[in-house]
């Protein structure tokens, strides 16, 4: 049986708004939501996973919201309301729950200039698994994922529609429900959940080129490569698409044009060089995550006190 409740009216001016309410510090708190994707509950009578949402509201409300969700809490739904003369009527559709500490929220200007906040889920944040889609081409997206770092697949334009179409089909690539306001996403909004680890994606693939599900633009002989008797000369003549598709396919986990210098660099008795502090900077970063890190470095160029800097 669905549960009603009425709330305020502030300057909303749509007839029957979707809506988010939470129950905290013995009071009910409702927001306009403008967007929400969540996780199927294994059973019926469980509540779904929050995944992402877009809420907007007075100050207290959405602070509210925000605490509630910080926290973890049972005590969410998403619903409708219905405007009456002085209030809305907030009828309950969907039970929510949310997981402590798991979920990023950023500030958004949305429509009317209205100041809205969005919570997304870290599963969704960096994470494969999950493909967001803001452009009204899934398709595109999925081939953006599949070419990234995690898979290094390289997809030509014309097979995204093919490979989409399978994915859905044999069930890897799964529709997650979702809610959007059509007028902030015009193109619409859809996320999809890809199961399906590296390897059988690689297979796959494989599976439908032989299959001739996906066709290459033109066969080739190979006759170009065995011509190829020297590989520096070929590098050369080719160096400017192959950086091209490195810069594609890698993204460096420091880079020296955009991130800054580690303060702690300033900490060390002896000044580096900026191209040294760059140098330990990035080291330091990825000791943070692998256990040995590689230096290569002319003599003389100070390697030394970049790896001992680093290591220290």
């Amino acid at each position: 049986m669905k549960e009603t409740k009425t709330i305020s009216i502030t300057e909303e001016l749509i007839e029957t708004p979707k809506m988010i309410e939470v129950y905290l510090d013995d009071a009910w708190q409702t927001a306009f939501c403008y967007g929400l994707a969540y996780e199927k509950p294994k059973q019926n009578w469980q509540r779904a996973k929050l995944l992402l949402t877009i809420i907007a509201g007075n100050d207290s409300t959405v602070q509210a919201m925000k605490a509630a969700i910080d926290i973890g809490s049972s005590g969410l739904s998403f619903g409708n309301g219905e405007k009456g003369l002085t209030d809305y009527t907030y009828t309950k559709e969907l039970e929510l729950y949310t997981e402590k500490g798991k979920y990023e929220k950023f500030p958004m200007t949305i429509i009317n200039n209205r100041k809205a906040i969005v919570v997304v889920h870290d599963e969704l944040m960096g994470n494969d698994d999950y493909i967001l889609s803001f452009t009204g081409d899934p398709a595109e997206d999925l081939r953006t994922v599949l070419g990234g770092g995690k898979f290094g697949l390289h997809i030509l334009p014309e097979w995204k529609d093919i490979i989409f179409h399978e994915f859905l089909n044999i069930g890897i690539l799964q529709s997650v429900d979702i809610y959007f306001d059509s007028k902030l996403f015009p193109k619409g909004f859809s996320l999809f959940k890809l199961q399906a680890t590296e390897e059988e994606v690689d297979n796959l693939i494989s599976k439908m080129i032989k299959e001739k599900k996906l066709r290459f633009r033109k066969e080739g002989t190979g006759t170009e490569v065995e011509m190829v008797s020297d590989l520096t000369e070929y590098m050369q003549q080719n160096v400017e698409g192959m950086i091209n598709k490195v810069s594609r396919e890698v993204s460096p986990i420091h880079n020296p044009l955009v991130d800054h210098i580690s303060p702690k660099i300033s900490t060390y008795k002896r000044e580096l060089f900026p191209v040294q502090a760059h140098v330990s900077t990035a080291v330091a970063k990825k000791l943070a995550k692998s256990k040995a890190v590689i230096i290569q470095g002319e003599m003389s160029t100070g390697s030394a006190a970049r790896s001992a800097i680093s290591v220290a």
